[in-house]
């Protein structure tokens, strides 16, 4: 499904206290105001690309999911999901939408996690057998089949995202959204995530969007990475294209016994030290002078040498600098 915004703008209005008068007025009155979301996103996602969609916390990501899910509506600017109004046609599109939300629950509170999953066949219209074999595979693949008894709120987190995820998926939506639905989990709930999602899209190629501050599962699953702040589009390209930003740069890192002074190098631009016994260099790609290796090598008194490429947080947070 391919989705497109065009200078969406969306603003909430709200209820604060007044900043003058008395302490009866300002705990009685209420003043609105207009806080802007987001400022004229245009964005275009095509029919079974897997986007990141990242930000800091606050930064617009979960209001443009909701604007694609058609549970918001754009305050300026326009919103389609394959030309549809996702808002109007809220009850065609829920028959080909997977929305997971991070720590909101959308299967029955009180219900065994099985008995949402029948439910979910019959909202959907799923064939037994079709729901069946689905749901078998996916509860194999998360390892959740000891908790289908179990009722979703007595579930720890990790569990209920991993049993979220199984609703999630059983009508084979066509597009995706997921809003931060790794947090806060460990890193086994993490990977097994990571795992099906990227099986679900070689095997039934969504359109998938995920929003997310955590950059690991972005580049676990994602090909193009849509960067966000204060409701601003700040970068957009193919995470490889991200990488590319970075290529002619590297990091030395030098672990030494604490207070130990090392040589400054011509070219080399010695960086904050990590810790006391950690110093760091950062120099361009093949500009290392080998006479120096060698020398750091063979002093007693350092532990251990490394050379690396700037991650993909690094360049994020590059990004974040250049536009501040």
């Amino acid at each position: 499904m391919r989705v497109q915004l065009e200078s969406v703008h969306r603003s909430y209005r709200v209820r604060r206290p007044p900043t003058e008068g008395g302490r009866l007025a300002r705990l009685v009155r209420r003043v609105s105001s207009e806080v802007p979301a987001l400022h004229g996103i245009d964005l275009r996602i095509d029919a079974g690309e897997t986007v990141g969609y990242i930000g800091v916390n606050g930064a617009g990501k979960s209001t443009t999911m909701k604007l694609i899910a058609g549970i918001l509506t754009p305050t300026a600017g326009r919103v389609t999901v394959d030309g549809r109004d996702p808002h109007r046609d809220r009850r065609r599109l829920a028959t080909e939408l997977g929305y997971l939300a991070a720590q909101r629950a959308s299967l029955w509170w009180d219900l065994p996690v099985k008995d949402s999953y029948e439910l979910i066949g019959r909202v959907y219209d799923i064939e037994p057998a079709v729901l069946r074999r689905r749901q078998d595979h996916l509860v194999s693949r998360l390892d959740i089949g000891r908790h289908l008894d179990t009722p979703v709120r007595e579930l720890s987190l990790g569990n209920r995202t991993r049993a979220e995820l199984v609703g999630t998926l059983l009508h084979a939506p066509r597009l995706l959204l997921l809003d931060e639905p790794t947090i806060g989990l460990d890193i086994f709930a993490r990977q097994a995530i990571c795992d099906v999602l990227r099986e679900t899209q070689q095997d039934t190629a969504p359109t998938i969007v995920m929003a997310s501050h955590d950059l690991r599962d972005v580049e676990a699953i994602c090909d193009r990475i849509v960067l966000i702040d204060n409701g601003r589009l700040m970068h957009d390209g193919k995470i490889d294209e991200l990488r590319a930003l970075g290529a002619g740069r590297r990091r030395l890192v030098v672990q030494h016994a604490p207070g130990h002074q090392l040589p400054a190098v011509p070219g080399l631009t010695r960086t904050e030290a990590r810790t006391s016994t950690a110093t760091t260099y950062e120099f361009a790609h093949g500009e290392l002078p080998e006479e120096l290796l060698g020398t750091l090598f063979s002093d007693p008194q350092i532990d251990d040498v490394l050379i690396e490429a700037p991650s993909l947080e690094d360049l994020v947070k590059d990004l974040y600098r250049r536009d501040a």
